[in-house]
């Protein structure tokens, strides 16, 4: 009895012992088809991807992208000069009459006080003589009426004479004083009239013009503009007048040199120092006046001549610079097209500056090194995913030479790292 009951509890546990076998055969099957489908479907799913990922970068389209960097602190600024003397009058006859004779020309250099011309005016003479002569007259009025008067004072103490009287007499010499000063003072008004018929210059410096001959009609002042005698004008240091632009105000300050070519006198550099400004922009050109002075020792710098300053700048925070062709303008403003770190395109406002021709300044709107689409398309949108392609520098000219024979030569190159 007692092996019956073992050999059915035996026969019960080898039934249960068989199915548990099938689970884990059938389960490592499965793990071993698992295993051998994901060797056999993986690189060809990978391999999938892949080219779709290609096609789909084929089909997104190419842009060539500059990176924007700013310009140099230091730049050199030409701007065409005019001339002036450092000081320039027009020399006008002070007394009327006619020239007696001129003892300088055109190109004469002259010192301060040096006798230019003479004005012969015979009015003044005579009139100078007469008053001379009633000066004299005069002069002894005065006289009579000072003795006189001193001797009415002494008789007046013995009471010889009225009160009155020696009033009178006082009075009457009193009155001869002032006509006497009057006169005197008419007499030096002619004298000093008779001196200007002696024309002398102002100042040193060279004649320039010469308005008059012997025997000419002198008109005195400059009532006419047709009456002047010489013109003058000192050029041991010029006055250079430069217009300058709106955007290179702030780098030009007083104190700073800058230098002056003449193409006419080869490439000899004059130096000069700014002094002063206008202080005011023309409306119509939106220039200031600038002046500079340059030494003139040797005297090769004429006034009314014309050439060029250049000045070197020095901008402490230059501004991004970026081609011409990269930026866009329409209704929206001023615009350029930047590309991210995942090649997805943005559209961005910017202010822009000073304009090189070739390059533009950008004052704000985008970043230092951020790359920037040059030549963007019309449809070009914000979000567009695009293959940037970095635009080739060809620094010497030799390789440009190279891509003029050769123009199958790519004028770009792979961008192999994104910034």
């Amino acid at each position: 009895m007692k092996q019956r009951e073992i050999g059915a509890r035996t026969g019960t546990v080898g039934l249960r012992v068989a199915p548990s076998r099938r689970i884990t055969l059938i389960a490592g099957l499965l793990l071993v088809l698992a295993g051998l489908f994901a060797i056999g479907f993986w690189p060809r799913w990978n391999a999938m991807r892949v080219a779709q990922a290609e096609a789909t970068a084929d089909s997104a389209p190419t842009v060539v992208y500059i990176v924007a960097e700013r310009g140099k602190s230091k730049a050199d600024l030409a701007l065409p000069a005019n001339l002036h003397a450092f000081q320039e009058t027009t020399i006008y006859a002070r007394t009327s009459g006619y020239l007696k004779r001129w003892l300088v020309d055109i190109g004469d250099h002259v010192k301060t006080g040096q006798l230019l011309a003479e004005v012969e005016a015979p009015e003044t003479e005579r009139d100078l003589q007469e008053v001379q002569a009633k000066l004299a007259q005069v002069s002894a009025h005065l006289e009579l009426a000072r003795t006189t008067a001193e001797r009415y004072r002494a008789l007046a103490k013995e009471e010889g004479v009225s009160p009155q009287e020696v009033e009178e007499k006082v009075g009457a010499y009193e009155a001869r004083k002032a006509d006497y000063a009057a006169t005197r003072a008419q007499l030096q008004r002619l004298e000093q009239m008779r001196s200007y018929q002696r024309v002398v210059a102002p100042f040193a410096g060279t004649i320039t013009a010469r308005n008059v001959e012997v025997g000419s009609l002198i008109q005195a002042g400059s009532a006419s503009s047709t009456g002047w005698l010489f013109r003058l004008a000192q050029t041991d240091n010029m006055r250079v007048h430069v217009n300058v632009p709106q955007n290179y105000m702030r780098l030009i300050k007083s104190g700073m040199s800058a230098g002056l070519t003449i193409a006419e006198l080869g490439d000899k550099a004059y130096t000069g120092k700014v002094v002063r400004s206008a202080g005011a922009f023309d409306p119509t050109t939106r220039t200031m006046v600038v002046e500079l002075i340059v030494p003139n020792a040797d005297g090769a710098l004429i006034p009314g001549m014309y050439g060029q300053i250049k000045f070197q700048l020095e901008n402490p925070q230059p501004f991004l610079l970026v081609p011409v062709t990269a930026v866009m303008i329409g209704g929206e403003g001023v615009r350029v097209a930047t590309i991210d770190n995942k090649d997805v395109v943005h559209i961005k406002k910017v202010h822009v500056g000073r304009d090189f021709g070739k390059e533009v300044e950008v004052m704000d709107g985008i970043e230092d090194k951020e790359r920037v689409v040059n030549n963007p398309r019309d449809n070009l949108e914000e979000g567009a995913r695009v293959k940037a392609v970095l635009q080739a520098k060809h620094e010497k000219k030799e390789e440009k030479k190279e891509d003029k024979k050769d123009p199958a030569k790519p004028a770009v190159q792979p961008d192999k790292a994104k910034s």
